[in-house]
């Protein structure tokens, strides 16, 4: 029984491996068809020159509304990144401030320790006092470079 199982178990798989013919179209063959296609891509808020023509002449007056959004959204753009730059221009500014008054702040105390005699206490204090402000000040400054280095390669990819 178990050979009559086998071989009938091979035809089975015989027939499977038998090569499909389909009947795809071919170049040769009259049904064959070709399909070209053609893509526009623009970037920006202005449409090319033919486009804007081809809105206005579907819609009158189109032209004019894509340009006049246009400019409405480059001043949108102009008052946010004037925004910007004053909010940073006042945080730098701060920042300075603030690390003016934490640098007198612990110099001073460090001071006042070493004339009441805690001279480790008082020269602790002022080595942590102006390491951390160095520090900060290197790190802030190296992270304004990598950001202006990361807007630099973005505008030279943009161009």
């Amino acid at each position: 029984m178990r050979k009559s199982a086998k071989k009938s178990r091979n035809k089975r798989v015989s027939r499977r491996n038998k090569p499909q013919t389909t009947n795809l179209p071919t170049p040769q063959h009259p049904s064959a068809t070709a399909q070209i296609s053609a893509q526009m891509a623009f970037s920006g808020p202005i449409p090319p020159p033919e486009v804007l023509r081809n809105y206005d002449q579907i819609l009158p007056g189109a032209a004019e509304r894509i340009m006049a959004m246009a400019e409405k959204q480059s001043t949108h753009r102009h008052k946010l990144e004037e925004n910007y730059l004053a909010t940073e221009a006042r945080n730098s500014l701060l920042g300075i401030i603030f690390a003016l008054l934490l640098g007198i702040t612990g110099l001073s105390a460090s001071g006042i320790c070493i004339y009441v005699g805690q001279g480790w206490p008082g020269t602790a204090l002022g080595g942590v006092t102006l390491v951390s402000l160095v520090g900060t000040f290197i790190y802030g400054t190296q992270q304004r470079r990598i950001e202006r280095e990361q807007k630099y390669q973005i505008a030279a990819k943009n161009q």
